[in-house]
């Protein structure tokens, strides 16, 4: 209980809002912009008029105090993000709960958390072995719901401000395939008899750059075989949804510019007549379906059900360990460097930087400029065969 006094017990003036509670500790109450009492407690009474100049100079820069860990603040932006694919919040769902939410900092008052904490975390979590890119999915987590703290006047600067300085972008799969080492990958597709069945699959998503969940989420009803045009307007995927593992279709891309319609070559025209053909050998699961959607056009021969991305994933990994038996030699190999070498390939093709853009489902057209400055010297020497090609068209008309 706080005494009357407005002395403390060494004979101190106290000032307004300050007060000495039996135990002799100290307390200072103040009342914030939204009307609600607040208080803090000090051993100090130096201590406390220190904490004191920060709360008024924080009240004069309209903060509000209210007690609310980073737990709930994340939980507020998670749920008015409405922009935020399907995909993506069910992604930053599965890593709030796992990594945040029962963290020191998950638990921590917006008000206390410091730069150092946020630091702190980020090291913790990748001496635990985590990625670059994995440590980019908690900032982009944590930094806009502070950012939102920011917003509600609950703290005046974002603690979150620079901390990816030490966590650049994973560099491993920036590269693209080659054209010989493209020809290679798709050459031991023919010769694998367990995986031959999937060369359409690999072969389309070379030419077209389709997002893993884009490809294996596609259905007839998204293929027009008479206007020769793909419709991608919905990814599957297969994933920690509600708490539980399970396939679920976006009702979107994901992004608003993953929401397209492609023109198909030729080449994919054939590959698309050759896939269902194929899957008149498969026994297929016709109660199949996910989320309204289904008669998905790439099967697992084995269930009769749509593809799961780690088998795709092991399957490349089956094709890259036949380096011991092959004279070419493959880079390892994802979903994201085949969708990245379908990229550089229209880049050399030499098409418009826009129309590149829109093939590929990018927001930002700075993801396709990165295409552009990925420069090696087997595409450095077919630029300059077509250089001296045009340059000795000019010289024959002089």
């Amino acid at each position: 209980m706080a005494a009357n006094s407005r002395k403390d017990h060494k004979g101190r003036k106290l000032r307004q809002g300050e007060s000495q509670r039996a135990d002799h500790t100290y307390m200072y109450r103040w009342t914030d912009r939204s009307g609600k009492r607040e208080c803090i407690y000090d051993d100090d009474l130096n201590s406390l008029r220190r904490r004191e100049q920060e709360i008024q100079k924080n009240l004069m820069n309209g903060l509000i105090f209210r007690k609310v860990t980073l737990n709930e603040q994340i939980v507020t932006y998670l749920l008015i993000k409405k922009s935020l694919a399907n995909s993506t919040l069910e992604n930053y769902k599965y890593y709030f709960e796992h990594d945040i939410r029962d963290s020191r900092i998950g638990n921590m008052l917006v008000t206390d958390i410091r730069k150092s904490d946020i630091l702190l975390f980020y090291k913790s979590r990748s001496d635990a072995g985590y990625k670059n890119g994995t440590i980019q999915i908690l900032h982009k987590i944590i930094h806009p719901a502070l950012d939102l703290a920011v917003d509600d006047c609950l703290i005046h600067k974002n603690p979150a401000d620079g901390c990816l300085k030490e966590y650049p972008e994973d560099s491993e799969e920036k590269y693209a395939l080659s054209l010989q080492e493209e020809k290679e990958f798709l050459d031991r597709l023919e010769i694998r008899s367990d995986l031959k069945q999937y060369y359409p699959f690999y072969a389309i998503m070379l030419r077209t750059g389709l997002r893993i969940g884009e490809m294996i989420g596609l259905t007839w009803a998204d293929v027009d075989m008479k206007q020769k045009t793909i419709s991608v307007n919905h990814q599957l995927l297969y994933r920690t949804k509600n708490g539980k593992t399970q396939y679920y279709c976006t009702s979107q891309t994901k992004t608003k510019s993953g929401m397209r319609e492609l023109p198909m070559s030729k080449e994919v025209y054939d590959l698309f007549r050759k896939q269902r053909r194929s899957l008149m050998q498969i026994d297929r699961d016709m109660t199949f379906s996910v989320d309204g959607y289904s008669d998905f056009v790439f099967l697992s021969p084995k269930t009769g059900r749509a593809l799961y991305p780690a088998n795709v994933r092991r399957q490349l990994n089956l094709i890259v360990a036949m380096n011991d038996e092959r004279e070419i030699e493959l880079p390892h190999i994802t979903p994201h460097i085949l969708r990245h070498t379908a990229c550089s390939r229209y880049a050399e093709a030499g098409l418009d930087l826009k129309i590149i853009q829109y093939l590929m489902g990018h927001t930002d057209i700075k993801t396709t400029m990165k295409v552009y400055n990925h420069v090696d010297m087997e595409r450095a020497q077919r630029a300059m065969q077509l250089y001296e090609n045009w340059y000795d068209g000019m010289s024959e008309t002089v």
